[in-house]
């Protein structure tokens, strides 16, 4: 009887464990050290009215692997803005660390049907379900985690919520389809009913891929030339609530081929009765060109921003220069932002961004 075969050597460009029954243990970080200069729409500002920080926009460990062949798990760390000076006493922010996401996923029925579960991100726009490490630009859209916190954890959830989800590619990878229920806002007790009765939070996303498809959780800002994509997709976000439901949707495009990215993306929110939200609306154009010769990518963004007065309607433009000498592993990216109110001043942003990466 011939012993087993040995399991293949893990790629060389990372680092992991692999053991003959399935199980492995990937290892990786991530770090992203910021410089700020920032204005703000205050009215009434001193002389000297621009903000400068010197901190770490991220810091994350990241955990990988397999169980039995057929389960895979993701873990990851964060403290965002470490050592960023906020509030009245401008003490900076940290040092700590929080659990990211904390996901397992069972792929034994292969692309076409696996089943997500645990703290993730609930299917919505793109952008926000875009891997830090793989953005295009040097941040999200500013409309894209304006909710995050208004789902009632007691901590930063960095828009995870805790659920299970469904997602799957069919068709010959021209569809990705990913739909979940998850923990949502949870009721609080009154005179008739006791803490946590209400109803569950769902959420919901189809992608079309013309191109190539993206066999991934997490969606990629630009894929470096690895892949040819053009992609259109809906979402949804819903919790019902008798005083209001929570309703949030998005459209979304990208173009990322032949050296040139490109996205669309507009996404409306109402909290309604249960989620202290105000309606708004966000759009957002983004369009870069990738110099192979030297993998720089000259960037434009315009973003606009509406609602209520609660949330007052602004337009932020802006561009910069992405440098991705060694790819998403490790780049430079330089930022300029102009914010204009429709009402008020506006002010200015300055950003530079040194991110390394490993996984």
């Amino acid at each position: 009887m011939s012993a087993p075969a040995a399991p293949p050597a893990p790629p060389k460009n990372r680092l992991e464990l692999q053991l003959d029954n399935g199980t492995s243990l990937r290892f990786g970080v991530l770090t992203q050290l910021q410089y700020e200069a920032s204005g703000n729409f205050t009215g009434d500002n001193p002389p000297h009215s621009v903000s400068q920080n010197i901190y770490l926009r991220r810091t994350m460990l990241l955990l990988a692997g397999t169980i039995l062949h057929d389960f895979e798990y993701f873990v990851d760390t964060d403290f965002a803005d470490l050592f960023k000076a906020a509030g009245e006493d401008s003490l900076k922010n940290g040092p700590g660390i929080s659990v990211k996401d904390f996901f397992s996923t069972y792929k034994g029925l292969g692309e076409a049907f696996m089943i997500d579960g645990g703290l993730m991100l609930p299917p919505l726009s793109r952008n926000s379900l875009q891997g830090a490490p793989f953005l295009h630009g040097l941040d999200f859209f500013s409309s894209t985690y304006v909710h995050a916190g208004a789902f009632g954890s007691s901590a930063n959830s960095f828009a995870r919520d805790v659920g299970l989800q469904a997602r799957g590619i069919v068709l010959g990878g021209r569809v990705e389809y990913r739909l979940g229920v998850f923990q949502g806002r949870r009721r609080a007790p009154d005179e008739e009913h006791v803490a946590a009765t209400n109803g569950f939070r769902s959420a919901g996303r189809l992608q079309l891929n013309l191109f190539d498809p993206e066999k991934v959780y997490f969606l990629r800002g630009t894929w470096l030339g690895e892949k040819r994509l053009l992609s259109f997709a809906g979402s949804y976000d819903y919790q019902y609530s008798g005083a209001g439901s929570y309703v949030a949707y998005s459209f979304d495009a990208l173009l990322d081929a032949d050296n040139v990215t490109a996205q669309l993306e507009y996404v409306y929110r109402d909290g309604g009765g249960r989620v202290d939200l105000p309606v708004q609306r966000g759009w957002t154009a983004e369009a870069g060109y990738r110099i192979p010769v030297v993998n720089l990518s000259p960037i434009a963004r315009i973003e606009r921003r509406a609602g209520p007065d609660a949330y007052p309607d602004e337009t932020l433009v802006g561009g910069g220069l992405s440098l991705f000498a060694f790819g998403h592993n490790s780049n430079l990216k330089v930022f300029y932002i102009r914010g204009l109110r429709d009402e008020g001043r506006g002010f200015d942003q300055f950003k530079a961004q040194w991110q390394v990466f490993y996984f």
